[in-house]
């Protein structure tokens, strides 16, 4: 029982759960990534797919699950790597099924006829931004200090050849303190992408414009502590993960799933916070006007931006993120140069990395 394979079951078991759920916590407006009136949400095709929806992926998530665990040492660490690509490929096709018969049922019946779309803003995000929360940074750095530290300490007792990657290599800065890369490369990764998110545009309800953008304050809120709680945690896992590999401690047995517990304690955290929440804090009290009076419209219908109902080009759209149509979270306009460097950046890191460990034997 390697810590990779273990990783690899958390991270199967934790898809497998938030694929499922992903409908209970996606707005009621957007189901399936279906644009529809407020007064549809709960069409009888709608309720169908739903509950169908949940069928499917509970059974693929309970397959897969059962098989990671039944072959978590019958094969290398790719293996659940692999059981994860089928499992989305799987819970994708269910997506789309419940999407395309909405959609059709959407536009045969015109559900939009008669409705004025309007889109709805807020001046204030720009006079009034939100405080992105750094003091959350402190404890993934301080773990990163850490890690450096000990490793510093460790470095001239170790012996000529020290574990990395799970294989035995000679030592050297870039063997030992590659988990000290990999720390950085996440935490930077997705702090940037959260400040991001912080400088996009909140999803507005038009029928609740007042009421949505103060639900929505709560939801970047308590979603970027939860996100910057979950990168101290995996950073936390990858020091345990060096100590072991610094021979500072031996575990066997049950006691080698140490490393992962921290990461998957993480995962949790992140998905209770996501179900509590809601897509842009729809699960969230404190509806109500606010005194800015109801809008005499809809959301506009924005269905031809949404390829598949998860990946947005929009050309017109200056945002470089913006939040997901399915599940909670955000996704990148694809149509925004910007949004490919970013992408390129977050790619080109992990590539460097990877050639820098294979010169080094890695």
């Amino acid at each position: 029982m390697t810590t990779a394979s273990l990783s690899g079951e958390v991270i199967v078991s934790f898809y497998a759960v938030a694929s499922c759920l992903a409908p209970a916590i996606t707005r009621p407006t957007v189901p399936f990534g279906v644009r529809v009136p407020p007064e549809r949400a709960s069409a009888p095709v709608i309720r169908q797919q739903r509950r169908a929806y949940y069928g499917r992926t509970a059974i693929i998530g309970a397959c897969c699950i059962a098989l990671v665990i039944l072959l978590q040492d019958r094969g290398s660490w790719w293996l659940s790597r692999i059981i994860l690509l089928a499992e989305i490929v799987a819970d994708l096709g269910c997506f789309l099924i419940a999407r395309n018969r909405i959609a059709a049922v959407k536009q045969a019946e015109r559900w939009y006829a008669g409705h004025r779309q309007v889109v709805a803003t807020d001046t204030s995000w720009r006079t009034d931004p939100p405080r992105f929360p750094v003091r959350w940074l402190i404890p993934a750095l301080t773990v990163i200090a850490v890690t450096v530290l000990v490793g510093t300490l460790r470095y001239p007792h170790l012996p000529a050849r020290v574990t990395a990657g799970g294989h035995l290599v000679p030592k050297s800065v870039v063997s030992v303190f590659g988990i000290v890369a990999a720390q950085l490369y996440v935490t930077a990764m997705w702090t940037g992408i959260m400040l991001i998110v912080y400088r996009s545009r909140p999803d507005i309800e038009a029928a609740d414009a007042a009421g949505s953008t103060r639900r929505y304050r709560r939801f970047l809120a308590a979603c970027t502590r939860a996100v910057l709680t979950l990168l101290a945690l995996v950073d936390l896992t990858l020091l345990l993960a060096a100590l072991r590999n610094w021979q500072v401690y031996r575990l066997a047995g049950i006691g080698s799933a140490l490393p992962v517990l921290p990461f998957a304690v993480g995962l949790l955290v992140l998905a209770v916070v996501f179900f509590r929440v809601g897509q842009g804090g729809s699960r969230l009290p404190g509806g109500g006007r606010g005194g800015s009076g109801p809008v005499a419209g809809v959301d506009r219908d924005d269905d031809r931006f949404w390829k598949a109902g998860l990946i947005y080009v929009n050309r017109d759209d200056p945002a470089i993120l913006v939040g997901a149509r399915f599940g909670v979270g955000w996704t990148f306009n694809l149509a925004n140069p910007m949004a490919w460097l970013v992408i390129a950046g977050i790619a080109a890191t992990p590539a460097g990395l990877a050639v820098l460990a294979a010169t080094a034997g890695i």
